[in-house]
């Protein structure tokens, strides 16, 4: 046993360490452009952010799970019909970056420019490039080529900060760090790559990919509404140092539920793959338990902790109100322990499961509009959005019961086909 563990330190290290580093390198970006351009300024940054992750969210046809999950060794056809596929999504993906550059420099008056917005394009193309070994290594819990590559990349964007400061002390500083980070990956990809790249189009595997990922593609879009568009809500109703605010403390408080899911792709999701119905629901029920506590454990701490430590990093200015840092703590602690659900759905080829629990987390935008339309303050949007985590957490529990090797209660609910 000793033996065992020793071996599977280093993964798990790794499997958490990455995440880690991406959501802690993304929190030392926005706290030293808050120091160096101030909040206006870092509101408007944020909605380039915003407006990156719209694109890339919706146009997420999920190829790299895609491969996880596949059974067998990857031909190396396969692979370069895969690298096919990215290619074209981040075509895809730079094409509507074009067409929403006009309309968001419109929709929201004093924010970047139209260019701006246009020039984000660049980064999902460098990133149809990248290579996808790394990813057949982390299907098979080799995690050192993947820490390498998003680990860098995170390193170069915090290496670009200081120039790209000194190139544009405003929100455009954010588009050139995000261009470098992009830049970063996709040569780490090919330098950490094994096998050489080679590039193919095959329609058979971009049917295969667009089946498995469009119900994916439909719970992205959800997911941007659930966890980006509070933002945009407060960027249309409010001013740009709220914007500046809310966008920290909801990065903060969304920062365990990211660096969770990432480590869960790496270290559930390979667990999980060929397990048989009794093991699967075993290991499930001890990762539900396991990340419940998780979720429980980081909404109190960060209720206590999230306001007096973002006023320290950030400046008094950036301070939340107790009653904020609360409800987005409780927003993340439902995404939390929903993190193994979604892995489990996607391992189980049930890729719409996702897209149904977050459509509970969509319909709490509703309440979220008519706070801000109603003038209420910042506190009744994270509100409803926690209100939301939690009605689409146990829609997720109630799609995965069967599977969980439970039985329904006799009380309202029926069972719903694995």
């Amino acid at each position: 046993m000793p033996s065992v563990l020793s071996a599977r330190l280093p993964t798990r290290l790794i499997g958490w360490c990455v995440p880690l580093l991406a959501e802690a390198g993304a929190l030392a970006r926005s706290a030293i452009l808050a120091r160096m351009i101030g909040g206006d300024e870092l509101g408007r940054a944020i909605v380039l952010t915003l407006v990156l992750r719209l694109a890339e969210m919706v146009s997420d046809v999920g190829i790299e799970r895609l491969l996880m999950q596949r059974p067998g060794a990857m031909p190396a056809g396969l692979l370069a019909a895969l690298h096919g596929a990215s290619l074209l999504r981040g075509g895809a993906t730079a094409v509507l970056l074009g067409l929403l550059a006009l309309p968001m420099a419109l929709a929201f008056e004093g924010g970047a420019a139209a260019t701006t917005y246009a020039a984000l394009a660049l980064s999902p193309l460098m990133r149809g490039l990248l290579h996808l070994d790394y990813r057949l290594a982390e299907r098979d819990l080799r995690l050192m080529p993947m820490a390498v590559v998003e680990g860098g990349a995170v390193l170069a964007m915090l290496a670009a900060l200081p120039l790209a400061l000194m190139i544009w002390a405003d929100h455009r500083a954010m588009l050139l760090v995000l261009l470098a980070q992009a830049l970063a990956q996709v040569i780490l990809s090919h330098l950490v790559a094994r096998s050489p790249y080679a590039l193919a189009f095959d329609r058979a595997v971009l049917a295969e990919v667009l089946g498995f990922g469009a119900p994916l593609v439909v719970n992205a879009g959800l997911m941007f509404l659930t966890f980006q568009a509070d933002r945009l809500i407060v960027a249309g109703w409010y001013g740009w140092s709220e914007v500046a605010i809310y966008g920290v403390a909801l990065q903060l408080a969304m920062l365990p539920a990211q660096i969770t899911g990432r480590a869960a792709g790496s270290l559930l999701a390979p667990r999980l793959r060929g397990l048989a119905a009794v093991a699967l629901a075993a290991l499930m029920r001890r990762a539900l338990v396991v990340y419940a506590l998780l979720g429980l454990g980081f909404a109190l701490g960060f209720a206590l902790m999230a306001p007096p430590v973002i006023g320290l990093i950030y400046g008094a200015g950036f301070r939340p109100e107790a009653g904020l840092a609360l409800a987005l703590g409780l927003a993340a602690a439902g995404r939390i322990w929903r993190t193994p659900l979604s892995q489990l759905a996607v391992i189980l080829g049930r890729t719409g499961d996702p897209a149904r629990a977050n459509l509970w987390r969509a319909a709490a935008l509703a309440p979220a509009l008519f706070a801000a339309w109603a003038g209420l303050p910042l506190v009744a949007i994270a509100a409803a959005a926690a209100l939301g985590e939690a009605m689409a957490t146990l829609r997720a529990l109630h799609l995965a019961w069967p599977a969980l090797g439970l039985s329904f209660p006799k009380f309202g609910f029926s069972k719903v086909p694995v």
